[in-house]
């Protein structure tokens, strides 16, 4: 991850071309593009709400990551960087902003129906590539149009959202452990945790993703996940350590 080593960002703050071919990377792109989808919550909504275009939120983006990395404190920790350069892109976002009308979104009864099925789509996607899937995979399996995609996407993310939120409120349902950790975080922690869950992800064998995806994210026993993947219930435990193995050695080298 390009926020992850002092001598990356060392070089990038010394030679801005380095810093430019850096911004072209595929991991500038996630990066921006998560910070993206993380403070607009739903992209759809808010570029109708501000009136600007999706190249305009990626151009901000990447302006505000430009400007983190060439100020930013190598002194700092890791989170702090991704704290610091997170805060940047979103001031640069903040700048787009036209209106603070906080309008509930709209979506057709035809995309709230299609949801379970993008649910199942996303699953499986997911368990094969270890990534989402783009607006444009989902255009074409679903065959629909660019912007039916975005409210099926993050639409109805924001509405699922909102929906907990009056149910929390009302108390009419069990809160998950995770569910209240995360309104304790601020967006900000709560990113840096996602993106340092992706970090250490890459670090472990195709399998062993699968494996942590089913039982910690899914919520799956781990002999149904044995079943799932075709290996006995040990070997699951055994793929699940050396994962937990990979993973603190990561940690303890990155930290």
């Amino acid at each position: 991850m390009l926020l992850m080593t002092k001598e990356t960002l060392a070089l990038a703050k010394k030679d801005p071309d380095y810093l430019n071919e850096l911004m072209k990377s595929e991991e500038a792109h996630k990066f921006v593009k998560y910070v993206i989808k993380e403070y607009t919550k739903s992209p759809a909504r808010f570029m109708a709400v501000n009136k600007v275009e999706w190249e305009d939120l990626l151009q901000a983006a990447y302006i505000g990551l430009f400007k983190a990395i060439k100020k930013i404190n190598l002194n700092l920790s890791v989170n702090e960087w991704i704290r610091y350069s997170f805060l940047s892109i979103q001031g640069e976002l903040r700048n787009f902003s036209r209106s603070n009308d906080s309008n509930m979104v709209v979506i057709s009864q035809r995309i709230r129906e299609l949801y379970p099925k993008y649910r199942k789509f996303h699953e499986e996607y997911w368990v094969r590539y270890q990534k989402d899937p783009s607006i444009a995979e989902t255009m074409q399996f679903f065959r629909i149009s660019k912007d039916d995609a975005f409210d099926l996407v993050y639409g109805m993310q924001e509405m699922i959202y909102q929906k907990t939120r009056e149910t929390i409120k009302g108390r009419t349902v069990t809160q998950s452990y995770e569910h209240v950790k995360s309104r304790t975080l601020s967006v900000e922690d709560q990113a840096i945790n996602r993106m340092m869950v992706k970090v250490f992800l890459d670090q472990v064998s195709e399998k062993q993703r699968k494996i942590l995806y089913l039982h910690y994210f899914k919520g799956f026993s781990k002999a149904e996940v044995s079943r799932m993947i075709g290996c006995s219930q040990s070997m699951v435990t055994k793929h699940l350590a050396a994962a937990f193995k990979k993973i603190r050695k990561e940690l303890s080298t990155s930290l």
